[in-house]
């Protein structure tokens, strides 16, 4: 354990790597289980997560995944169809595998038992090696070493060669007057494991075991030993009564045994084909260089300034290069931070499933625009609240089957996850097709906890649901019920900078939807003045800026509003909304953003101009303040906020978000 400590995070790494895939493929394949290329996956990533766990010498994992090999085997060879008992044996399996590496992350020697995972797999598997299926080797066993095995094992065979090891084929015959072939089969295999590693047995070990195979079988066999060495080894053992041995070549077997294929539509095969080429990087390595290059902006900025003031030429020459050598930097770290929300939707599915089973219902998601990108400090901060937001869709969203038909609607619910970029941020919205938020449930559950409800509006009342403690269900359930899944989403969504509004409607359903920071690190701005202060605007929701007299600014029912090109556009003065006094003038700025679609004019006092800004998170004691996403600190070393553009627009014209 000591001697493989150095490659604990690979192995976690790619651990991790393998169990997200093999769940993604196995509800695949549980969809269509006749599609054999999505098993060669599943048996080949099951295949390498039995090789890591031998190499690091976890026990525990190689039983485990052993069995679930071997259930995936006889799956392969069509001896059993993947009905509800195998996927669910096999999700268990996962779970388990997931169960082990958690605890060896943790550094934790738990020894949980895993006999009634391991129990069924043997069951399932022996059943489906009764005798018809006992082995009846041919002279020739070229065909055999092609079905038995599969691209998998060829791979570990080519990779055992580059380690100076050889692969064989073995045919052992034991005596016809033994009594006991298994017990002999199984002190061959003994003797062989001392001085090698046996890739696989025809027929498989447990049948050996059974001694339900005759007198014959086969050993796929890497060792450093000469094939001489072998068979003087074999033929020293009692009862063997002859041995045929073969070096393992594919390229040879191949050739010998496949059909003729047509060759009309293949492409030419490229000689020394260049392969993208990736490095494993630290996380923390990876925040220090985002850090560097932080600081980096913010003395540029004050380099910048000093220019200004001084009016010095060739500074100012200089810090042209500069800037732009900065800004290809900044932008190069940002893109190597920028991870794509698959990442975390991708376990979701199976999520779904499971909720789906425990809860009785009929449901699916459905996910759009998960190749959506942000920063990877939000990315992995996002999988709990949007668990949480799938569970209590699951549990208090999607209705029985029977009461959705009751209602005329699908007796499958849907769980629905979209995601799209707008400027620098993001919106994920997670909506269901269930019954909605029951406002009268949420008024009274209030008053029994002594939250005063008279003078709330429907939308305050639903947003109740965040408080701390809070809960509508009438009893717990393992999915949700203890009131505090709603209150750390919100939590976790504030303490990334980010906002989560709630549209609801009755028997139509629920949307949830979180308004997040594309990046915590970097961004280009607009500076503006209101009043006597200073506000940034990030740059990207910026359509335009333009100048106009109060007289073109027009008064309607629902507020001021601009003409611009025939299109009405609604004016929100910042002065106002941020609460600042200002004297009036007979002119204007006006800053022109993108919202959801919809176009608004940001009325200030004048444009500084344009820069680029480090984001810095606000306090605690700020955490209230909807119309700042954080702050920056300037050139000179002022300290100014950065405008929460979409939560002030959307304050002045409520959009709906349930679709």
């Amino acid at each position: 354990m000591d001697d493989n400590s150095q490659y604990l995070d690979i192995f976690f790494e790619e651990t991790d790597e393998n169990l997200l895939k093999l769940n993604e493929w196995v509800l695949e394949f549980e969809k269509d289980p006749t599609d054999i290329k999505i098993l060669n996956d599943i048996f080949r990533a099951a295949h390498t997560l039995k090789g890591m766990a031998g190499t690091m010498g976890f026990e525990t994992m190689i039983e485990v995944t052993h069995h679930l090999e071997n259930v995936f085997t006889v799956l392969k060879d069509e001896r059993i169809t993947a009905d509800e008992e195998v996927i669910s044996l096999v999700f268990s399996s996962l779970d388990a595998l997931s169960e082990i590496v958690a605890d060896l992350r943790n550094g934790q020697d738990i020894k949980r038992d895993y006999s009634t995972i391991i129990q069924t797999c043997e069951r399932i598997f022996l059943e489906a090696n009764h005798k018809d299926y006992s082995l009846t080797l041919k002279k020739d066993t070229k065909s055999t070493v092609i079905t038995v095995l599969d691209e998998a094992d060829w791979e570990i065979v080519e990779n055992t060669k580059l380690n100076n090891f050889h692969a064989y084929s073995i045919h052992i015959e034991i005596e016809s007057t033994s009594i006991m072939a298994g017990a002999r089969a199984f002190l061959l295999l003994n003797k062989l494991e001392e001085f090698g590693h046996v890739l696989k047995t025809q027929p498989t070990i447990e049948v050996l075991e059974s001694e339900d195979f005759g007198y014959e079988f086969q050993i796929f066999y890497m060792t450093e030993l000469e094939k001489n060495v072998i068979e003087e080894m074999i033929m020293d053992q009692n009862e063997v009564e002859a041995i045929h041995i073969e070096r393992l070549e594919k390229d040879t077997v191949t050739k010998e045994v496949e059909e003729p294929t047509i060759e009309e539509n293949k492409p030419a095969t490229k000689v020394n084909q260049p392969h993208n080429q990736f490095v494993r990087v630290d996380l923390e390595k990876l925040d220090a260089f985002m850090n560097l290059v932080s600081e980096l902006v913010i003395y540029r900025t004050q380099l910048e300034d000093i220019s200004q003031k001084t009016n010095n030429k060739k500074l100012e020459e200089t810090l042209t290069y500069v800037s732009r050598i900065t800004d290809q930097l900044q932008s190069l770290v940002l893109n190597i931070r920028m991870q794509p929300l698959h990442t975390v939707t991708s376990r979701f599915p199976r999520v779904v499933r499971d909720l789906a089973n425990e809860s009785g219902k009929l449901m699916e998601l459905i996910v759009e625009g998960d190749d959506t990108e942000l920063d990877r400090t939000i990315v992995s901060e996002l999988s709990e609240p949007l668990i949480h937001l799938i569970r209590n869709s699951a549990d208090h969203g999607i209705e029985s089957p029977d009461r959705r038909i009751v209602l005329g609607k699908p007796e499958k619910g849907i769980i629905k996850i979209s995601a799209y970029q707008e400027g620098n941020r993001v919106f994920i919205t997670v909506s269901d097709d269930g019954a909605g938020l029951d406002t009268e449930a949420i008024k009274k559950s209030a008053e029994r906890k002594g939250i005063p409800t008279d003078d709330l509006s429907k939308q305050e009342l639903q947003e109740l649901i965040f408080h701390p403690g809070f809960s509508t269900a009438e009893k717990v359930t393992k999915i949700s019920g203890r009131g505090v899944g709603m209150d750390v989403v919100k939590t976790k969504i504030k303490k990334l900078g980010g906002s989560i509004d709630i549209k609801s409607e009755p028997h139509m359903g629920t949307a949830f939807r979180l308004s997040l920071p594309l990046t915590l690190s970097i961004i280009p701005a607009l500076l503006v003045r209101v009043g006597t202060h200073t506000f940034a605007i990030p740059l990207s929701i910026i359509g335009k800026v333009i100048h106009i007299e109060k007289s073109e600014i027009r008064q309607t029912h629902n507020g001021e509003v601009l003409i611009d090109k025939g299109k009405t556009i609604p004016i929100i003065h910042l002065a106002e909304r941020l609460g600042i006094g200002h004297e009036e003038s007979s002119s204007s700025h006006i800053v022109m953003v993108t919202i959801e679609g919809n176009e608004y004019a940001l009325c200030v006092h004048s444009i500084i101009g344009q820069q680029e800004i480090v984001i810095k998170e606000l306090g605690q004691e700020f955490m209230h303040q909807k119309y700042y996403l954080g702050a920056t600190v300037m050139g000179d070393g002022r300290i100014i906020l950065i405008l929460n553009v979409t939560a002030i627009c959307l304050e002045r014209n409520a959009t709906t978000y349930v679709q």
